[in-house]
């Protein structure tokens, strides 16, 4: 488990503006620690095709084939219904990412929950949000 992954994201949700469903976003994830079950790492989005910008970290579970983490980033990004980013310098919500490892690849889905924020001191509710995953093992 440990080292390099590469991979890609897109959100699925009808709810998001048409312009970015199925826009595939870049992420590399690099794992430090890995007990045989546990895992923590840290994560990148690439900018250039959507990602949210910074660098966040990982923390999950591995149980036979079956993978669950959370990502969790250092800076609130969210679409604008022109399909537009808009950034806060606040944490990111959580995103639930969950999947099955094959050889080197993992692919699946992920999440956001509901929630309710701040976004520039007004309290706005998050509707969930979902869309595919995957990522396979570099030798870098």
């Amino acid at each position: 488990m440990t080292g390099t992954w590469i991979g890609t994201y897109k959100h699925e949700s009808k709810r998001i503006p048409e312009s970015r469903r199925n826009q595939i976003t870049a992420f590399k994830i690099v794992i430090h620690q890995f007990d045989g079950i546990n895992f923590t790492g840290e994560v990148e989005d690439d900018k250039e095709t959507g990602g949210t910008r910074g660098k966040g970290i990982i923390e999950g579970k591995i149980v036979r084939n079956k993978i669950n983490f959370i990502k969790l980033m250092p800076i609130q990004t969210y679409l604008l219904p022109d399909g537009s980013l808009k950034e806060e310098n606040q944490p990111h919500r959580k995103i639930y990412y969950s999947g099955i490892l094959d050889n080197n690849s993992i692919k699946g889905t992920w999440k956001f929950k509901f929630g309710i924020g701040k976004i520039n001191n007004r309290l706005l509710l998050f509707l969930p949000n979902k869309g595919k995953w995957e990522m396979k093992k570099t030798e870098l």
